[in-house]
């Protein structure tokens, strides 16, 4: 589980090849990623700057690095 503050998302987690995301309101989502290792270092690097947690998520998506599980 990732440390930040967000107001589109809750938490973050990974399961193995898994992504768990809980949005804003309880909607909780499982995603895959083909390299779990460097979606979580880019996501701990964009929390380290105090990026937004949910630009970059939706850039995941858009790009495809997330698909729904």
């Amino acid at each position: 589980m990732f440390n930040f503050t967000s107001s589109a998302i809750d938490s973050i987690s990974t399961e193995g090849d898994n992504i768990n995301i809980t949005f804003a309101g309880g909607r909780e989502y499982s995603y895959t990623t083909e390299d779990v290792t460097k979606f979580t270092a880019d996501l701990s690097d964009v929390i380290t700057n105090e990026g937004s947690v949910g630009k970059f998520v939706n850039s995941m998506m858009k790009q495809n690095v997330l698909q729904t599980a």
